[in-house]
């Protein structure tokens, strides 16, 4: 059983979700009563990042504790275009962890993502969701659970298809059924053990889709557009404006003003989901209240990365760095009596790693069975004791459907730098452009902030290992464009 020394440890995992649409952060249209009542109770880490913003990278990050260059899912485990299908096989999880050297009890439900749905059933979990079988849900064969016209069809179309309302039960919907098996899980588990769980809610991912019982609960008309809807990409890497025209090729003849106002119909979609989530959120939390366990359990809320949404006029997430889709949120709440407190320290998906295992063991811990963590416990933080070491955030890009574009990224909050491999390299002043529309790394004013973002950027490559930098010569990303290299005669 749980005790203040080994508390019950709860992840509530969300995919594709922007820290701007959670009332806990931003003022949103979007409703989130029971994720704004769950950080009552915790700390609200207001800068926490993404190792690299995609799905399968993050997520196998999140449960090794290192950064992708060191679990080797550099993309997507995708069967149609993935190169990297199945995690590194001598890297160690947390489950492996958890069953090699703990009395914590194990689970994980819902959206997996990190190879195939087989690798989570031949895991070392020791509770999971139940594997295909007739007359199941037909998304327990997905490694990712979307909800989508395979699992019903369209009853409000949107967007072409590509949203709306679909013709199933509520508990018969991938994030609810998520919630249900850990609500399950909860109530039938071994009580004389505490337990290590994950809640992974498929969405809001795209497509977003949600049953026609809960309905479309937005009107487009009461969204606004963001203000960085038509970038012009002026200055910026030739590949964001390939991957816009993609996204405009598909817009099937429609207006600039048509598509605007198509986005608006897909983004009441898109709330209306994150509201579905957040009524399933409600509906753990109560369960962990009704059977005494709230008090007893930590719980850390957060996604493995965010989503464009229209944003730039990109979708979904690829190769681009922008905050839209690496902010991601990250709420913890210790055990006990909780308390809401904020902190605006660089955290990120690693950290979580850390904050697990130093719950499960009482102490704060560097390595995973011998392998250095790539993140540290945020425990002291959310108490209010710690001096905090890292003053930046460093993020990774290797590559997906559209090429192997590799990336780099380092932020201070004020400026952000992006080495771009292959492409025009890109520096935001995040005070003064917080939406990101005007690239200043070529601008000669910036050479200091510019030097000063690439020697961090450099330092913690070396400091974690990255070598997939051995090209990076700053003075080489000026020279390509034929300016002068600051310092050289």
């Amino acid at each position: 059983m749980a005790s203040a020394s080994k508390p019950n440890v709860l992840i509530l995992l969300c995919d594709q979700l922007r820290i701007d649409l959670l009332t806990c952060y931003r003022q949103t249209l979007v409703r989130t009563p029971n994720i704004s009542a769950l950080a009552g109770d915790s700390c609200v880490f207001e800068r926490a990042y993404t190792p690299l913003a995609l799905c399968s990278p993050a997520r196998a990050s999140l449960l090794t504790g290192l950064y992708p260059h060191g679990h080797h899912m550099f993309n997507n485990s995708t069967p149609h275009y993935s190169y990297c299908e199945h995690l590194r096989p001598d890297v160690t999880m947390l489950q492996d962890w958890v069953d090699d050297q703990s009395d914590y009890e194990s689970a994980w439900f819902g959206k997996w993502h990190i190879g195939p749905a087989q690798d989570l059933f031949d895991s070392r979990f020791h509770h999971t969701h139940d594997q295909p079988h007739a007359g199941g849900p037909v998304f327990l064969d997905s490694s990712h659970w979307h909800p989508n016209t395979r699992i019903a069809p369209l009853v409000q179309s949107v967007g072409r298809g590509t949203a709306g309302t679909l013709d199933v039960a509520m508990e018969g919907f991938p994030d609810v059924v998520a919630a249900r098996y850990t609500q399950e899980f909860l109530r039938t588990r071994d009580a004389t053990r505490p337990f290590f769980a994950t809640c992974s809610f498929p969405g809001p991912h795209f497509p977003w889709m949600v049953p026609e019982e809960w309905g479309i609960r937005y009107d487009p008309a009461d969204i606004e557009m963001w203000p960085n809807r038509h970038d012009t990409f002026e200055g910026k890497p030739i590949n964001q404006r390939k991957i816009r025209l993609l996204n405009e090729s598909k817009a099937g003849g429609l207006s600039p003003e048509e598509q605007d106002r198509e986005l608006k119909e897909l983004l009441a979609c898109c709330f209306s989901y994150i509201e579905l989530i957040d009524a399933m959120v409600g509906d753990v939390v109560s369960t962990l209240k009704q059977l005494g366990l709230y008090e007893d359990t930590a719980i850390i809320f957060t996604a493995d990365h965010g989503d464009m949404a229209g944003s730039h006029g990109l979708m979904n997430k690829g190769a681009y760095m922008y905050d839209e889709t690496y902010r991601i949120p990250m709420l913890l709440k210790p055990p006990g009596d909780g308390g809401a407190s904020r902190n605006s320290s660089f955290v990120h998906l690693m950290d979580a790693t850390a904050t697990c295992l130093h719950l499960m063991t009482g102490a704060e811990q560097d390595s995973l069975s011998g392998r250095s963590l790539h993140g540290q416990s945020l425990l002291p933080l959310a108490a209010g004791e710690a001096d905090w070491p890292r003053t930046m955030h460093y993020a990774q890009y290797h590559g997906d459907p559209w090429g192997h574009y590799s990336s780099r990224m380092v932020t201070d909050g004020r400026w952000k730098l992006v080495w771009n491999l292959t492409d025009l390299c890109e520096l935001y002043d995040l005070e003064n452009d917080p939406h990101e529309l005007h690239n200043r790394f070529y601008d000669p004013a910036c050479d200091e902030v510019r030097a000063a973002c690439f020697d961090y950027l450099l330092a913690e490559a070396r400091r974690i290992g990255d070598a997939h930098v051995f090209l990076l010569k700053p003075e080489h990303e000026l020279a390509i464009q034929g300016i002068p290299v600051p310092g050289n005669a």
